[in-house]
């Protein structure tokens, strides 16, 4: 049997860290809470059951926990490119660049609010 991606973990500061990153990924990207605690949250992407990822954010109060570089790099499709630049920015993501255009749609890098790398492709309109 082969093994297969579940669940994306991300580390958050604590304090306001885990309502921020909750507010981002819910807000921004429009993932749905499954379950939550005062230290841990469970999200859920919107697609059928067969194709679901859980990305779960865990407080943590180590430092080198939390610290984040390139990778990795959790990767959404969107409907609308700007749409969610624009909501994410409002919620404390930063561009990590400009809007790429290639042939097949729109691809972007963002910074969530912890640091995380997001990357954001809008396929081309067919």
């Amino acid at each position: 049997m082969a093994a297969y991606l579940s669940r994306v973990v991300l580390m958050v500061r604590p304090g306001d860290g885990l309502a921020k990153a909750l507010d981002f990924y819910t807000s921004g990207l429009g993932l749905q809470v499954a379950r939550m605690t005062d230290n841990w949250a469970d999200l859920r992407t919107n697609q059928p059951s067969h194709q679901q990822l859980s990305i779960s954010l865990q407080v943590v109060t180590s430092e080198s926990q939390v610290t984040t570089g390139y990778s990795p790099i959790l990767q959404f499709h969107v409907q609308d490119m700007n749409e969610c630049i624009a909501k994410c920015i409002q919620l404390g993501g930063t561009l990590d660049g400009p809007i790429q255009y290639p042939a097949h749609g729109k691809v972007a890098a963002l910074r969530s609010p912890d640091g995380h790398m997001i990357g954001l492709y809008e396929p081309a309109s067919t």
